[in-house]
């Protein structure tokens, strides 16, 4: 008789698993994106506290490297978070709620959201 029950299985094998589907990707690193949101606001309230501290302050910030990297980790976290925010909401709209249709639309919202990552990076760095 065949168990109905939950199974635990291990991380290595969940990842095996979702890594072959863009569409569960696309989730996963949506759910990672708002973490390291979560995260790096403290961080970033703090930059922005120094930059606007005094003139002293602001060359502090943009003129260091490490700083300006967090910023744009930052950057392109709420970029990515953002570009699989509006599929997922056009998912609960009912679109691209079949396998081949879904497939599609995390395929291009990864294209978005790579040219919004690598425009952000130049935007900050440069």
């Amino acid at each position: 008789m065949k168990s109905n029950r939950p199974i635990n299985l291990p991380l290595s094998q969940v990842i095996a698993v979702n890594s072959k589907s863009p569409i569960a990707m696309a989730s996963i690193l949506h759910r990672i994106s708002g973490i390291v949101l979560f995260l790096l606001v403290p961080v970033m309230l703090c930059i922005l506290q120094t930059s606007v501290s005094s003139p002293e302050g602001f060359d502090t910030v943009f003129n260091n490297v490490a700083l300006r990297f967090v910023a744009w980790i930052f950057v392109a976290a709420t970029a990515y978070h953002f570009v699989m925010g509006i599929k997922h909401l056009l998912a609960d709209l009912g679109m691209n709620e079949e396998f081949n249709s879904g497939r599609t639309a995390a395929v291009i919202s990864f294209v978005i959201a790579a040219v919004l990552i690598v425009a952000s990076f130049v935007w900050v760095m440069f």
